[in-house]
């Protein structure tokens, strides 16, 4: 079956990359790739730039997201009366955290302190600036209410969103399931599961 996939990348990632390619190429399916820091860097601006997408390019036959677009997508459908389906790789449920954890407690001061802080994403050329309000907003959404059919893929290797996030996230409610791989967080290893596991919430 041919899906129309709305597909949102993870936080230093691009539309481009190599999930909506695959999906594209080996899969035939049609997907519409979101710039995801069309509105800003904070999770607010990346909901945004879901919402906008679900309303003026919908309907989808199923959402789904890398790492930080997976958490952003999880915010974005909620409360939405639509029947929605999503799959979620790797998502960064309580990215407050996550994140908290890698840079430690006096970075992290530093950071509340100067309201900015820089990093060079991987493969970056140049710092990217993030607010200080970046923070307040993973911690503010980092743990989304879901209602509508949900399916998690996350590697028992990753070391960048530990995959006891997702396992709590899935006891918060019924309608989430979880597939556990032996993978790392770019779940690259895992891409030819990628219908089987779409197949669970899309008949």
């Amino acid at each position: 079956r041919n899906l129309r996939v709305l597909f949102c990348h993870g936080l230093w990632s691009f539309p481009g990359g190599t999930k909506p390619q695959y999906m594209q190429n080996e899969l035939g399916w049609e997907v519409i790739s979101l710039e995801m820091r069309r509105n800003g860097w904070e999770l607010s601006s990346q909901v945004r730039t879901v919402r906008e997408a679900i309303d003026n390019n919908g309907p989808f036959d199923l959402l789904m997201g890398s790492s930080f677009g997976g958490l952003a997508i999880a915010n974005a459908v909620k409360g939405h009366s639509e029947d929605l389906r999503l799959v979620l790789l790797a998502p960064a449920f309580g990215v407050y955290d996550t994140l908290s954890r890698q840079i430690g407690d006096s970075e992290l001061e530093e950071w509340k302190k100067a309201g900015v802080k820089t990093f060079l994403p991987p493969g970056w050329e140049e710092d990217v600036p993030i607010p200080w309000s970046f923070m307040e907003d993973a911690r503010r959404l980092g743990w989304p209410e879901v209602n509508h059919r949900t399916v998690i893929l996350h590697g028992l290797r990753d070391d960048v969103v530990p995959i006891e996030s997702s396992r709590v996230f899935m006891r918060s409610s019924p309608l989430v399931e979880i597939v556990e791989v032996d993978d790392g967080h770019r779940l690259a290893e895992s891409l030819e599961l990628l219908q089987d596991v779409v197949s669970m919430v899309v008949d």
